[in-house]
């Protein structure tokens, strides 16, 4: 209620804000399931005031703690990228170098986790049960206990269950791959009850597929209560119910902005491109205050600032993206981030200087697509402009329709924001008109209250006249049509 309390009072009081410019086995079975019983965590999500009780509670977390694995307390990690050498499965855009790069990131996104060493290792499939050979696990368990690593992180979307329990069960050390490190930081970054849910939904389709390869692989030497999978879908629907209740208040809130003609921008982009950071350069809200870090931002946010034209906008923050996650980790944000793009313009933000930036500005272009209409205007935003040529010589090729900035150094976001203004008339179907009033009168004080007046200036041939450029909402014109009839 506080953002349309703050709205409301901007309407009522517009003359103070007039000229201001807000400027994420056989022989070893007993031992592999013994072995992953050992890595716990506690679950940092509660579903308070939906029903759950505290045996359902317990049994969740039991369950999370094996499928899971440990969170606080850190971990001195291993990394191993690895990646298809040939075939119909070998990445083509990006490099496995770069893979490794952001695996890297992801693990220092975690507070108190650190990297031990890091490994490039081809294969021929990422689908064997045994996911390395006999020699390559050989080589990591050797150096894993050279480097004194606590865990590995195998940067892959979604490894099988099998495929991570051989690997604990031979390593001694508990194994991750990218959805369960991406829900650790998530988890972390967790604020608000909407983004907390978000993620404890996120978590249920991991543990629902690592308990069914579970169920399939050791049969039934595995007892997989009926209790357990009921509790798992009671859970879900909770969760579900307590989202859609929020997502109603939400919605109000964003009906009410609405029904005042506010135009919104969209920005969306990879993971730490600068989304929050453009903002706050194109606002001047100096309350924002932008992390250097994955993920940073799971909540969708809006932000009020001023074109030239004094027009008021809202701009809205969004979840970053990235790549090689299963759909399954993003759909609980899609509702919100679908929600969110319904703006009238989107800003595309991609971090120029970043070496795979041409995978990252793919993988968003394949996203957003199915989200938007074909008419939605996309402007793309080349940020971090003083960062190209500090540590490379590589020459950067910007795309032709970018609007090059820094967003650190307010670079280029006037000319953005002369996009935006120039844009936004026709995108928020906006009514643009050139009035002449009587000085004083109710309707220049209408004008003043529920329209955005770019200019006024006495008439010349008629001083008790004023004439007044405005712009106004289609819902503002019907009003002031109503308003002359009277």
């Amino acid at each position: 209620m506080q953002c349309l309390k703050k709205f409301i009072y901007v309407v009522q009081n517009k003359s103070r804000y007039y000229n201001r410019i807000n400027p994420i086995f056989r022989k070893r079975e007993c031992a592999v399931l013994k072995f992953v019983h050992r890595f716990q965590h506690d679950s940092n999500v509660e579903i308070e005031g939906y029903g759950e009780d505290e045996e359902e509670k317990d049994i969740y977390r039991n369950m999370s703690q094996e499928y899971l694995g440990i969170a606080s307390g850190g971990h001195k990690v291993f990394i191993i990228q690895p990646y298809i050498k040939w075939g119909h499965d070998k990445k083509t855009n990006t490099t496995p170098t770069l893979q490794l790069e952001e695996a890297v990131a992801l693990i220092k996104t975690l507070p108190n986790w650190s990297i031990a060493e890091t490994r490039l290792v081809p294969l021929l499939s990422l689908k064997r049960k045994q996911l390395v050979g006999s020699g390559t696990l050989e080589t990591l368990k050797r150096d894993i206990h050279r480097v004194n690593a606590t865990a590995m992180f195998v940067s892959t979307n979604l490894l099988k269950f099998v495929q991570m329990a051989e690997l604990q069960a031979a390593l001694q050390v508990p194994v991750y791959d990218r959805y369960s490190i991406v829900i650790h930081i998530f988890r972390e970054h967790a604020k608000t009850p909407e983004a907390k849910l978000q993620v404890a939904l996120a978590e249920i389709p991991y543990i629902k597929k690592k308990m069914m390869e579970l169920t399939t692989n050791y049969g039934g030497r595995i007892n997989i209560t009926e209790k357990c999978k009921l509790m798992l879908e009671k859970r879900e629907k909770r969760i579900r119910n307590a989202l859609h209740k929020l997502r109603d208040h939400r919605k109000l809130i964003k009906n009410q902005r609405e029904k005042y003609g506010f135009p919104s921008i969209a920005v969306v982009g990879y993971t730490n491109a600068g989304k929050t950071c453009l903002i706050k350069a194109l606002t001047g809200d100096a309350s924002m205050q932008p992390e250097n870090k994955l993920f940073a931002t799971l909540d969708t946010t809006v932000h009020q600032g001023f074109l030239f034209n004094t027009l008021k906008v809202l701009y809205v923050d969004t979840i970053g993206f990235i790549q090689d996650v299963p759909e399954t980790l993003i759909e609980p944000f899609k509702v919100t981030l679908e929600d969110a793009i319904n703006a009238d313009i989107i800003i595309h933000v991609f971090d120029i200087s970043h070496p795979d930036v041409k995978a990252q500005v793919q993988h968003i272009q394949e996203t957003i697509k199915p989200m938007i209409g074909e008419n939605k205007l996309v402007i793309n935003v080349a940020n971090k402009c003083d960062v190209i040529g500090k540590d490379t010589n590589e020459r950067v090729e910007i795309p032709e329709d970018a609007f090059v900035v820094s967003a650190t150094a307010l670079t280029g976001i006037d000319l953005l924001r002369l996009k935006v203004e120039k844009e936004i008339i026709s995108a928020a179907n906006l009514i643009s008109k050139r009035v002449r009033l009587e000085a004083g009168s109710n309707i220049v004080s209408w004008f003043y209250k529920e329209a955005t007046v770019t200019s006024v200036e006495t008439d010349p041939e008629n001083p008790q006249y004023l004439v007044m450029d405005v712009i106004m909402s289609q819902g503002a014109f019907h009003r002031l049509k109503k308003l002359s009839k009277q």
